[in-house]
């Protein structure tokens, strides 16, 4: 999608409204933005003034240090939640188009060609923070709304969380894992104890919970993507059992199409929505963590207890944002928000790991 388009139709604009606000022809701002005419100095800046921002900004070069930051394409339109980490501003689309909660998500800007647009004049600031925790968006309430102080989370698993760390996409991630795993953290990562929790199996209250079955294929299942650590709980789960789980195992994608005997599950995109799907009826079982299978009223089964950490780059340390995210998680007011909920162990929030 067209930058200008993209800004115009941001504002709730026709490409007549805008012609006429800049005194110029519709025929003209419609051959600007489907680039078969190249503005004049006066078209430009009369067109810049109308959407209160710089020609800069809306006619600039094309930025190559506008990046997905989890590293997978995002569709043109998407709503987006936007910072710069370093030389490179990060983007990354809304959870179901900015749908999952009661009311429109806030986004940022939008993609054009792969490129972010702001909705506004400046350029959002804040600290980028990836990871599957709900608590997330918690700290994100308790921080400032702008600024480079402001929380940008981003929904992902553990294993897109720090890999996307790892590519210097992120300021830091929300990681968690059996204790070992968790402290195997990249070289030049700096760790902050969040919280423990357990991760494992829930269902609809009075559903039988039987792995096995599971294992077999014989139930609807919320599962979470490879690399997800409560997919691979399971999967540990699953191996006990004596079920296979590599790529001749019905719970991978070669396993081929569903039947009778292997029902076909969603992929989830987290904690809450693998809860949802099973308290809506759109799954038998749900791979989550205790805290949702206890916010939707489910029973709940589990395979694993979870060490959840702060990843920081080591660069960023010293971030405003950072520090400020740190603050948060040992603060008295995190603790009163998250209590509750139940589910989560505080004890050590906010607890610098290795000095």
């Amino acid at each position: 999608m067209n930058r200008l388009k993209l800004l115009r139709e941001g504002r709730g604009l026709t490409q007549a409204d805008l012609a006429t606000a800049a005194g110029l022809s519709r025929q003209l701002v419609g051959a600007i933005e489907a680039e078969r005419n190249t503005p004049s100095v006066a078209a430009a800046l009369a067109i810049a003034e109308t959407l209160g921002m710089t020609v800069e900004a809306v006619f600039g070069p094309r930025s190559e240090d506008h990046a997905p930051a989890l590293g997978k394409p995002v569709p043109d339109g998407a709503p987006v939640v936007a910072a710069r980490v370093g030389d490179r501003l990060v983007y990354a689309e809304l959870p179901d188009g900015g749908a999952a909660g009661p009311y429109w998500g806030g986004a940022d800007g939008a993609v054009a060609g792969g490129r972010f647009v702001s909705f506004g004049d400046l350029e959002p600031a804040g600290t980028v923070v990836a990871g599957c925790d709900p608590a997330l968006g918690l700290i994100a309430d308790l921080l400032p709304m702008g600024g480079p102080r402001r929380l940008v989370p981003i929904q992902a698993s553990s294993g897109a969380a720090a890999a996307a760390l790892a590519r210097g996409r992120l300021h830091a991630a929300v990681v968690h894992g059996l204790a070992d795993r968790v402290a195997a953290a990249p070289e030049g990562v700096r760790r902050m104890r969040i919280a423990r929790w357990e991760v494992g199996v829930a269902a609809r209250r009075g559903t039988t919970i039987d792995l096995a079955a599971a294992g077999r294929g014989e139930v609807t299942l919320a599962r979470r993507e490879p690399g997800a650590e409560s997919q691979r709980a399971f999967e540990r789960a699953l191996a006990r059992l004596g079920h296979p789980t590599g790529p001749s195992g019905p719970l991978s994608p070669a396993a081929g199409p569903a039947t009778p005997s292997r029902p076909a599950g969603p992929v989830a995109s987290g904690h809450l929505e693998a809860a949802r799907l099973v308290a809506y009826g759109a799954a038998d079982l749900g791979l989550t963590m205790a805290p949702a299978a206890h916010a939707f009223r489910l029973d709940f089964v589990a395979l694993e207890e979870h060490l959840v950490e702060l990843w920081v780059a080591g660069r960023w340390w010293d971030h405003p944002g950072a520090h400020s995210v740190g603050e948060v998680v040992a603060s008295a007011a995190f603790r009163r928000r998250v209590a509750p909920l139940g589910g989560y162990d505080l004890s050590h929030a906010g607890t610098i790991v290795g000095g």
